[in-house]
């Protein structure tokens, strides 16, 4: 398991479940605790299976993000649905944790404002990865 995002108020943990070289990709608990003076939450979506070429696609549009004024970059499942989103405007950078239950009944949504120099911190977590492929 490793922090992705670890600041005041967000903490995001990836946690590796499982793994399939059939249709090379990996499953991943995504572990999400967002605290405010106020409110709490805390929230775990089960093995979201991604293709390894699309976190590795993910991992580098991260690096030129950090280099553009605007833009965002999106981390799909296996089914195309979203999970984490990072949208950068100037100095602020917008994380969104998204989450689809597989059979349609729910959602859940989580946006959380920081600053845009948290992504060469993430790029460098996502680096750390042991990765296989």
């Amino acid at each position: 398991m490793f922090n992705l995002i670890r600041n005041n108020e967000l903490e995001v943990q990836l946690d590796v479940t499982d793994a399939t070289d059939r249709l090379p990709s990996v499953a991943f608990d995504i572990i999400v605790s967002w605290n405010m003076p106020f409110q709490n939450v805390n929230f775990r979506a089960k093995e979201c299976w991604i293709e390894c070429s699309v976190w590795d696609k993910f991992h580098d549009s991260i690096l030129q993000l950090q280099e553009q004024e605007s833009g965002f970059v999106t981390l799909n499942d296996l089914s195309n649905n979203p999970l984490i989103s990072f949208t950068k405007s100037g100095i602020e950078l917008v994380t969104e944790i998204q989450s689809k239950d597989s059979l349609g009944v729910g959602s859940f949504t989580l946006k959380s404002t920081s600053r845009s120099i948290e992504l060469s911190e993430i790029y460098n977590k996502m680096q750390q990865l042991d990765k296989w492929w």
